[in-house]
Parts: structure tokens; C-alpha cells; sequence
């Protein structure tokens, strides 16, 4: 992850509309905050033993440490980012060494200076911090507790603002590798679909051209269509209107002697979003697979609970006993993988009366 330096970064989740200074003052208040707490401590332990309590030099004394704290935050969180062990402990140690001595003197100092100037102030007359190198060796040790803490907090939220980024990343790139992965079966499927197509036109147009003509004019209606997508998923209303365009070709080819019937059993799950292309290539293994003089197929779509669920029947003379199912089951049994995981599959079996295709997926509507 690329390195940052606001102090704000310490917080886990930060508003994209604040920005770092708002973020300093911010924790500035939690301290002053926590200073509070801490004067009420103080002076009830006074009045607890029975020492006369001073309310005001309390909040003052407390309030002025914390708040010191919060004003060499930024500096402390800066140092530590820029500071990383990464193989060289000594150099960071020692770097970490100086910054607490100078950390320790600033923050003894601040302190100093805002009770001087404030005491008088608030009623309290002239401030006496004691003797100032005994004090500065005092405050010392309660420095280098807070000083670790900071760098400590800042190296802990720096690593979880890290994994989440990797996660990110991560995700993002599986999505772009499905959607990859998608384009490539979609780029597979269409050539596949074009040559199957114009296979068929080739063995009527010699014999009927008329019905040859008119096959080429409802192929290229379909072709406008299928490139005109560029999702790899639309509405149950729109695949079967594509699914409509394949079986008016496959009509004009074999005129009475294929019956070929769509039925959904519920107008509202024509908002379903489906895979493109998905019914036709089904369609299209019935058809070819049916054989005989009278070749019936049938595509039912139903919905039951959250999953939708196609069934591609064919009932023709033998079907039964047709080996594989080409390109088309397999592009299919992929994009449903690749789209909605193990909540999606297909399925083939075969009888002596035909073959049967059951899909199923999740019924998402389209918003």
C-alpha cells in the first residue's frame, strides 16, 4: 500500500468528505476529552482523602497533558509511517530513541508553558511545575508508554487498512478475470453459433433457395441483435426474444416438420436477469438432436422460490441415442460457473423418447 502520512489515518473508517486538519481536531477534542475524565478522577480522589480539592487546577493540569499530546500526534504518526523496521532494526530503534527524547521534551515543555500562561488566566495565580529537569525525567517515563502506543496503533491500523486494500484488490481482480473469462465464452459462442447457422442455409439452398433467402434475412435480423449486446447478462424477456429470432430460422428451414414451442409460466419472470445467449445453443443441440421426419422441442422456464429453472426438451424419432452435445453444453455449464457459482448448473439426461436439459439459477430481477 502507498504510504500516507496524516495523523488522521489512525482511525479505521474516515468520512471521504473530512480531511486531515479536521481529523487533528478531532482527536484533539477525544483527548481534551479524555483529559476531563481524568480531572475528575484526580480531584475526587482528592475530596476521597479528605485533601481540600481544587477542581480548576485539576482540569487544567489534566487537560493541558492530554491536549499536548494531541498536538504532537501528527509529528509522532509521520515519523512512525517513515520509520519501518524492514530489516534494518538498529537504524529504526535508534530513530525511535530520538524521537521519544524529543518527543518527551516537547510534550514536558507544552505542558509547562500552557499552565504558566494559563493558570493566571483562570484565577489560579503564578503556576509552579517544580524543578524543571527533575520534572522532564519525571514525565519521561509516562512518554515513553504513550509515544509506544502511538507508534503501536499506527503500525496496527496501517496493517488492517493494508489487508483491507489487498482484499479490495483482490476482489477486483477475480471480477475482472470473470469478466474476462465471460467475454472470452461469449467471443467463443458467436463464431460457433455463425457457422451452424450458415451450415444449415448450405443444405437447403441448393434445393429451396427461396427458403435459403429468407433464413439468411432472419439470421442477419438475429446477428444485429447479438452484436448489439455487450452484457453478459440481460432480462428472460430479452433471451427469449433472441430465442424467438434462432427458432423463426430453424422454422424456415424445416417448415411443418419442426414444432417448436416456448411457454414461461409467469409473465414477471421475464425481468429475471439470465445469461446471454443462453437458451439458444440448448435450442439449437434439441433441434439437431431430435432428428427424425417430426422433430418437437420444447423450452419451459418456471420459477420455484429464488431459483429459476429452464427445461429443454426435444421428443424426436432416436434422440435418445445421439452421443454429445458439442461446443454449446459446455460454454453454457461454464458462463453459469463462472457467473453464480455453485448456486447455478445444468444438467443433461437422456431416454428413449428424447433428451431433456434442466438449468437452473438464481432468479435475480433487473432493476
Amino acid at each position: 500500500m502507498s504510504r500516507t502520512h496524516p495523523a488522521s489515518s489512525l482511525l479505521p473508517v474516515q468520512p471521504s468528505s473530512w480531511g486531515p486538519r479536521a481529523w487533528y481536531v478531532l482527536w484533539t477534542m477525544v483527548l481534551a476529552l479524555a483529559g476531563v475524565f481524568h480531572g475528575f478522577h484526580f480531584y475526587l480522589d482528592d475530596i476521597t482523602r479528605g485533601h481540600d480539592g481544587h477542581f480548576v487546577r485539576r482540569m487544567l493540569e489534566e487537560i493541558s497533558g492530554s491536549v499536548s499530546v494531541g498536538l504532537l500526534l501528527p509529528f509522532v504518526v509521520t515519523l512512525a509511517r517513515r520509520t519501518r523496521v524492514r530489516g534494518r532494526i538498529l537504524a529504526a530503534l535508534g530513530i525511535h530513541v530520538c524521537a521519544l527524547l524529543a518527543f518527551s521534551f516537547a510534550h514536558t515543555s507544552l505542558i509547562w508553558a500552557s499552565r504558566l500562561l494559563l493558570a493566571p488566566l483562570l484565577g489560579l495565580g503564578d503556576y509552579d511545575y517544580g524543578q524543571m529537569p527533575w520534572r522532564y525525567a519525571m514525565e519521561f517515563g509516562s512518554d515513553v508508554v504513550t509515544y509506544g502506543l502511538i507508534v503501536f496503533l499506527t503500525w496496527l491500523l496501517d496493517q488492517l487498512r493494508a489487508g483491507r486494500a489487498r482484499e479490495l484488490r483482490a476482489a477486483q481482480l477475480e471480477g475482472a478475470l470473470a469478466e474476462a473469462r465471460l467475454d472470452a465464452l461469449r467471443l467463443q459462442l458467436n463464431p460457433h453459433f455463425l457457422f451452424n447457422a450458415l451450415n444449415a442455409v448450405s443444405s437447403v439452398m441448393y434445393e429451396n433457395p427461396r427458403v435459403a433467402d429468407e433464413m439468411l434475412a432472419r439470421i442477419g435480423q438475429l446477428l444485429r441483435v447479438t452484436l448489439r449486446a455487450s452484457a453478459n447478462e440481460h432480462t428472460l424477456g430479452e433471451e427469449l426474444h433472441l430465442l424467438e429470432l434462432y427458432l423463426d430460422v430453424q422454422r424456415a428451414r424445416f417448415g411443418s416438420q419442426l414444432d417448436a414451442r416456448v411457454s414461461a409460466m409467469d409473465d414477471s419472470l421475464l425481468r429475471v436477469r439470465v445469461p446471454f445467449l443462453l437458451l439458444q445453443p440448448l435450442a439449437e443441440n434439441a433441434i439437431e438432436h431430435a432428428g427424425g421426419e417430426h422433430r418437437v422441442v420444447h423450452v419451459e422456464v418456471s420459477r420455484q422460490g429464488n431459483e429459476l429453472t429452464m427445461h429443454v426438451r426435444d421428443r424426436g424419432a432416436g434422440s435418445g441415442h445421439h452421443q454429445g452435445h458439442g461446443i454449446g453444453l459446455g460454454n453454457v455449464r461454464e458462463r453459469l460457473d463462472t457467473l453464480y457459482g455453485a448456486r447455478a448448473g445444468v444438467e443433461l439426461s437422456s431416454t428413449d423418447e428424447g433428451t431433456h436439459v434442466r438449468v437452473w439459477l438464481p432468479a435475480e430481477v433487473s432493476p
